[in-house]
């Protein structure tokens, strides 16, 4: 299953040399001019949740480990407050808080593990990348573009089951409307790197 990267891919920007391995550090920041949504859909509709970007907005350190042939990563990790998606109306948004337990689960988090530096496509990187809803952890592969426009433009989207989280689907109207358990989730974001 691919899987989405985050912004942390931005350690593309360091030169890929083929030095002896060495413990590094950077610290990035995420442009408010990002987005993030998560894409689902009923049998009767699809519906978008939008993450509000501008609440990412402190620096992040990520420390990394580098390679000849990849780059792993300690210390990676975003968080997403559930609070910060809106899918459009009242109504939804509960359900979409219900969907991820937000009461005990707040947070979904994001943590880049591994980038391979070979680049599998044009502008095209494949990272691993560690996804936690509702208290359980899964880990995908995910294909992310990256472009250097002066910030790191990452772009790419991944689908997953809900059920891999132990979620269930919800229905409405006495099960006449079905909530799909797969969702996408779709990231462009752009990355840039804090000076001083």
């Amino acid at each position: 299953m691919k899987t989405l990267a985050y912004p942390l891919l931005f350690l593309l920007l360091v030169s890929f040399t083929n030095t002896s391995t060495v413990n590094k550090h950077k610290t990035i920041f995420i442009s408010p001019k990002s987005e993030l949504e998560i894409v689902g859909s009923t049998n009767v509709s699809t519906f978008t949740c939008l993450f509000n970007v501008k609440n990412l907005n402190k620096p992040l350190r990520i420390d990394y480990w580098e390679g000849d042939d990849l780059i792993r990563f300690q210390k990676s990790t975003l968080v997403l407050d559930n609070t910060f998606f809106d899918c459009g109306g009242k109504g939804i948004n509960k359900d979409f808080h219900d969907l991820l337990k937000t009461k005990v689960y707040p947070q979904i988090l994001l943590t880049l593990k591994e980038i391979k530096k070979k680049a599998i496509a044009d502008n095209k990187v494949e990272a691993l990348v560690e996804i936690q809803i509702a208290g359980i952890s899964r880990s995908y592969i995910v294909d992310v573009e990256a472009k250097q426009e002066g910030d790191l433009h990452l772009n790419g989207n991944l689908k997953l089951n809900i059920t891999d989280f132990n979620l269930e689907a919800p229905k409405k109207i006495l099960g006449l409307i079905v909530v799909s358990e797969e969702i996408e989730i779709i990231f462009k974001l752009i990355v840039g790197e804090e000076k001083g």
